[in-house]
């Protein structure tokens, strides 16, 4: 029997060519559908639990690092609003910046643990712009959907959905796994963020798409890496010792990225704005 054809859920490529049993290609966006998924409910936990503090220690560093990256655009910007929020790291970080600060996620332990830190309003649900605390709407904004996208089986739906919440200046940060990073080329399906929570991965050309279909003006895009080694020793030398010639580059190039950020680049983002 013929298997069924695959629809590329962003770009609607009605006929993406499997590679293997595993994924399909679209060949029109670069979207990697990953076919080895099942239903997860998050709203016990899921595949989420409460961080260790040895591991919120690094998810904290991590959002600095996104902030870092964010900081040439965010001045006048009051509210934040971080849509599936997780363990709220995002949000903690943030609280020493923004006046308002809001998150959204089905999970429920992680909506309680974020309640108990005091730092910021923790929404238990689907994101609904209604919901959003009277005292942060209204204010110029920015919007996160920070390794969110990658888990619906509709992820412009969600990107429409913030965009018609935002007013003209807010921001939107977008942020994913990528096919194309080191990690997938190198581990392929054994790749830890290879797993049934991600319908999909992404790839700069899938982000240049979502990107357009938005609507939004395109601050900045780029790749980057969990912190844990990004701005490592060992890892600079090892990238120079096997990529003598993109290290090169790369140090011409990075801007406020580190040399893994570019040349590992696991993780591809968007900075968008409303006009």
């Amino acid at each position: 029997m013929t298997p069924a054809a695959i629809e590329c859920p962003l770009c609607g490529c009605p006929d993406v060519p499997r590679r293997d049993v595993h994924s399909a290609l679209c060949p029109t966006c670069g979207l990697l559908l990953n076919l080895d998924t099942t239903p997860l409910d998050y709203a016990e936990g899921g595949g989420q639990a409460v961080p260790d503090p040895s591991k919120m220690r690094w998810r904290l560093e991590n959002a600095r690092r996104r902030f870092a990256l964010l900081d040439p655009w965010l001045g006048g910007i009051e509210s934040f609003v971080d849509i599936g929020c997780g363990s709220g790291e995002m949000l903690e970080v943030a609280s020493s910046r923004f006046a308002h600060c809001v998150g959204f996620d089905t999970n429920r332990p992680l909506i309680g643990h974020i309640r108990a830190g005091g730092r910021a309003t923790a929404v238990s649900g689907r994101f609904d712009a209604a919901a959003i605390p009277a005292e942060a709407a209204g204010k110029p904004t920015l919007f996160a959907l920070s390794h969110v996208i990658e888990h619906l089986d509709r992820p412009l739906a969600l990107v429409r959905q913030v965009t018609d919440a935002m007013a003209p200046g807010d921001l939107l940060y977008i942020e994913v796994p990528l096919h194309t990073g080191a990690s997938f080329r190198q581990l392929g399906y054994r790749w830890s963020l290879w797993n049934r929570e991600h319908l999909m991965l992404f790839s700069p050309s899938a982000l240049a798409y979502l990107a357009t279909a938005s609507g939004l003006q395109t601050l900045g895009s780029g790749t980057r890496i969990f912190a844990r080694g990004s701005h490592s020793t060992k890892t600079r030398l090892k990238l120079l010792a096997s990529r003598p010639l993109a290290f090169l580059q790369a140090g011409l190039n990075k801007g406020r990225h580190s040399f893994a950020d570019v040349m590992i680049g696991d993780y591809g983002y968007l900075v968008l704005k409303k006009s």
